[in-house]
Parts: C-alpha cells; structure tokens; sequence
C-alpha cells in the first residue's frame, strides 16, 4: 500500500483583504497595499476606486504656465496664463507684448496679475475713473526718458526745511509718475544725481548715495522728491543740468519667483542673494526707504544658491533653495527678519504647495512635509528618484507630477489624512492652479478640470497586489479568488494572477454593475510567490478581497551546491 510522505498534505490558507491603503514601491509591503496602480483615488477608502473623470476645457498651445482669471464663484470654463509668448486672460490672447520662454510666477495682487521675471501685469478691474477695462499687458515699471533736465536739491540743517526736484518744461511727469512712487534716476553724467540700486552683495552704497527717491508732489514740467541715503538722512543733488537723456523710472528688481503676503508682493532673486518686499499695497515700488511702516524691504541673504520658490504661509513668506529654507517673519520693515535658515530645500519651487497649513514639496531624496519646525519626509513608500516636480492641491490633496531621471512622468496624489499615496497616471503636467475645490491642471496643448461629475473621460485603471510568499518556503497555489464590488452597469473589470514573476493571465471577467460578490475560479502552476490584479474601465469600488491558497511540500526550492 502507498503512503503519501509526511507533511505532503495541502494546507488551505485564506488571504484576506477588508480594507485598502495605497501605493508602496518597496519590496516588501502590507497586504493591503497596492505594489502598482492607474488612476486610482483615497476618496473611498477604506475601499479601493478609481479616480473621478477629468473634464477637458478649451486651451492654446504651448502652454508655460496656469493663472486664476479675476475671482469668481462659477467653474473655469477658459484657460488663462500663459502661452506660445503670450498671455491669455479668459481664452483671449493680450498679444501687445510679447514674453520670454521658460518657467513663469504668476501672482495676482489687487487685480493686477504679475508676470516674472518679464516684469509686465495685466489689470482685469476696471478704471475707478473711467470704468473702462484696459485689454493690454503693461511693464510694471514706469519709466520717462528727458533731456536738458534741470537736478536741484538743498537741505537746512537748522531749520529742517528740505527741497529737492526735477524741472523740464514740457517734460509730462504727471503723465507718467504719482505722489507716493519710489524712482530709479540713471544716465546722468554728474553720478552723485544717479540712484543707488542694490542688485548684488558686491556692490555698496557711498553715505551721500542716493537710494530712495519718493515723489512728493508731481506736476507737467517739475518731480518734487524726497530723498534719502543709506543712514536714512535726507540725500542731496549735485546742483546742475544734464544734457544728455537721463531715465526715471520704477525700478522693479530682478524677481524669479514671487508671492503675496500682507498686502505686499515678496520676490526673491534667482542669484538667491536677496529677498524682496515691496510699499505696503502697492507692488510697483519696491525702493521707498523713508522710514515708515509702509515703507519697501529688502534683506541679504548669506546662504548659497539661487532661490527655486517663494510662497505665502501662514501670516509669514518662505522661501527655498536647493539647500535652504529661509522662513521670513514680520508685518512691517520694522520688524522683518529672517533669523535662521533650515538645512533642507526643494529641487523644484513648483512642486510647493500648502494643504491644511502644512507645505510639501519635493526635496534632492524625496517628498517633504513642513510646517515652521524641521521637515518630515513623506515619501517613504516612493523609490523612484525625481528630478523635477508640479504640484497642485485640491485643498484636500497633494498633486504632484513628477518627473524621474529617464525623463518619464508620474502624477502621484498624496492624502494627508491617510499619509498614503495613490498613483494616477503619466500625463505630463506643467502647472496647477485650485479654484474653489477643485484642481485645474496644464499640459503643453491641454487644460483639465480634475474630479469633473459631468466629466466624460473613458480611461483605464489598474490595481497589482503585493508578491504574495504567504510568508513559507512551500509551494503556493490557489483555488479561487472572491470580491465583493460595487460597480456601474457600463463598468468593465478583468482579474489576472501572475506567478514568481511571470506575465498576468486572465482568470475572469466582471460585468453588469451593482452590488455583488464574485468567484473567480483559479487554476495555475505551483509557485513561490504570485500577485493578483484587477484592471479595467468605468466606474467601481472593491471593497473586500479573499483568496483561497493552499500550500505543499518544499519542491519550489533552488538548490545551490
């Protein structure tokens, strides 16, 4: 009589999943974590479910850059920002400048939409005078070019009494200039009447420099200004006339990336030695130094690199580098400061964004979250290395399209509810922007609403399990699989298991909608480890897994001699 060997007997085990968490790229991981997925979403957890559609919306090509049009409670339904060298404001291209190529930061302050490091604006409020709308774009610095203009300054020590003005007939700098505007005076040939602008840490200032020029009162042929030196003493003109075309303008620095704060726009400085505020309320004037809590700032920054992004958090501007975080506190130039500098940064300024007053971005090894202290690193389950990133939130979400060194894209979504992630798919996404609730996203040639209800996208999606070992050296195999799934009469969902690595071979096939637990008979070869997946199209939820494995005797073993 045969007697089989002992311990040759099949022990069924019994896989089950009643809840889900999300994408894990390691190597070993939870059984309810995905190993891979498309298009899926936390927003039925604890149940596994694809995305909501996105709905596409009318956009230009080449596109560099997303913008909020003026505030409105209606969905975007029109791109605005920028693209092929031009703006577009609702759809309509203002094509009466044109702007340089690469990256944008876009900033609305007051109605006024600012464009860096281009220096222009677009105003979509109308004029409180005539209230009419100008359709143009505008550099946001105004500038008179004169000659033959007449430099008088002169200061009583003992009285106190102060002049200082520029006079031309005819010149029109009531046309061009306003009480209150900080000017830049160059070209003149006397360099005592030039102004001082700080624009590297190389360069210094002489006592008697004049560095802020405010314009007191303005008419056609005369600017009355008053003006100071770097000690904040009145600064004085070298009494002459200049011959040759001397330029007045409003300075605006040389700004990377910006932000608002305060009623203030900040700005920092692509060779990442300066920060940058300007007048309280008005983001033109960024050289007003008379003293005064309204007055412009600007602070040196000592740490190395060039600043990659600039945001508003909180009631205080962070600012990044590679290596750095220099968190700016204050609300006035009497009290601003950037007292210390924090040893992380970001890789790319556009993968910043702020979701429930915590900022995440992404940093040389990975995603990061901070909040004023030391940062957290987030991206733990993520092993893929990224060298760039755009991001967006949704106000409950972090959106992150990344970009590895191959060159190849990943929209990942980060919910920090569940400190989980979930991958979507490999759109190339250049820019995000939130209206409302809702996240609108760029490509090159596409603008999409994300989470659309009356989206009508048909796309595909995918879930892959662990590589289950059922932690023993025995050989696996498995009887069946059952799942219990919620689905739409037009959804479509096939089921495949792949063993020790092999390709998916389909096992079954879900259809027809509703609530309902399926069987899927499953047949194959015995393994050492094997991995399921569910992939399909429409809508549907999975809410519970089970599979049926048996186990056996250890013939699955490699032997090394």
């Amino acid at each position: 009589m045969y007697l089989p060997p002992a311990g040759s007997e099949k022990q069924t085990k019994q896989v089950s999943c009643v809840s889900f968490l999300g994408y894990d790229e390691r190597e070993k991981i939870d059984e309810r974590q995905f190993s891979n997925m498309l298009n899926m979403s936390s927003d039925s957890l604890p149940c596994a479910a694809p995305r909501k559609p996105r709905l596409k919306i009318n956009a230009p090509q080449n596109i560099s850059a997303l913008a909020l049009p003026g505030y409105t409670d209606a969905d975007l339904s029109s791109f605005t920002g920028v693209a092929g060298g031009r703006f577009y404001y609702c759809g309509s291209a203002i094509s009466n400048i044109t702007l340089s190529s690469g990256e944008k930061s876009i900033v609305d302050f007051n109605g006024n939409i600012c464009i860096f490091p281009d220096k222009v604006y677009y105003r979509y409020l109308p004029d409180p005078d005539t209230g009419v709308v100008d359709t143009g774009l505008k550099t946001m610095a105004k500038s008179l070019a004169v000659s033959g203009a007449s430099f008088y300054s002169s200061y009583n020590e003992i009285s106190g009494e102060y002049s200082a003005y520029i006079r031309k007939t005819g010149a029109g700098f009531d046309e061009v200039f306003s009480p209150g505007d900080s000017v830049v005076i160059s070209g003149c040939q006397n360099s005592q009447n030039n102004t001082f602008v700080l624009n590297s840490k190389k360069s210094y200032a002489a006592d008697s420099q004049i560095v802020s020029a405010v314009v007191d009162t303005v008419s056609g042929s005369t600017l009355n200004l008053l003006m100071y030196t770097k000690t904040g003493k009145p600064a004085l003109f070298k009494n002459t006339s200049e011959s040759s075309a001397v330029t007045i303008e409003t300075a605006i620095p040389d700004i990377k990336c910006a932000c608002v704060q305060g009623n203030r726009l900040f700005g920092a400085s692509e060779n990442g030695e300066f920060i940058y505020a300007s007048k309280l309320g008005d983001c033109f004037n960024f050289n007003s130094f008379q003293g005064l809590a309204s007055d412009s700032w600007y602070c040196e920054i000592g740490t190395p690199g060039g600043f990659l992004g600039i945001v508003s958090y909180r009631t205080s501007v962070v600012a990044f580098k590679r290596g750095y975080i220099h968190h700016v506190y204050g609300d006035s130039p009497e009290n601003f400061s950037v007292p210390k500098q924090t040893l992380s940064g970001t890789v790319d300024g556009k993968s910043i964004a702020e979701v429930g007053g915590v900022l995440y971005y992404l940093a040389a090894d990975g995603f990061y979250e901070y909040s004023g202290g030391e940062p957290e690193k987030i991206s733990l389950p993520l092993k893929t290395k990224f060298k760039s990133c755009k991001s967006g939130t949704d106000g409950i979400k972090y959106y992150a399209c990344a970009e590895d060194m191959s060159g190849a894209h990943s929209l990942l979504v980060y919910d920090p509810y569940y400190r989980i992630w979930h991958k979507e798919d490999d759109t190339d996404f250049i820019d995000f922007i939130r209206h409302g609730d809702k996240i609108y996203g760029v490509t090159q040639n596409k603008m999409f609403k994300f989470g659309s209800e009356d989206g009508d996208e048909v796309y595909s999606w995918c879930v892959v399990s662990k590589n289950f070992t059922l932690e023993d050296f025995d050989f696996k195999g498995v009887n069946a699989a059952y799942i219990r799934i919620q689905s739409e009469p037009e959804a479509e969902i096939k089921v495949s298991f792949s063993t020790d690595g092999s390709d998916f071979v389909d096992c079954g096939e879900i259809s027809g909608g509703g609530f309902m637990t399926y069987r899927i008979p499953i047949r194959f070869k015995k393994c050492d480890s094997f991995r399921i997946m569910l992939y399909g199209t429409g809508r549907a939820t999975i809410h519970d897994m089970e599979i049926i494995t048996y186990t056996g005797g250890r013939t699955n073993v490699k032997h090394i001699r």
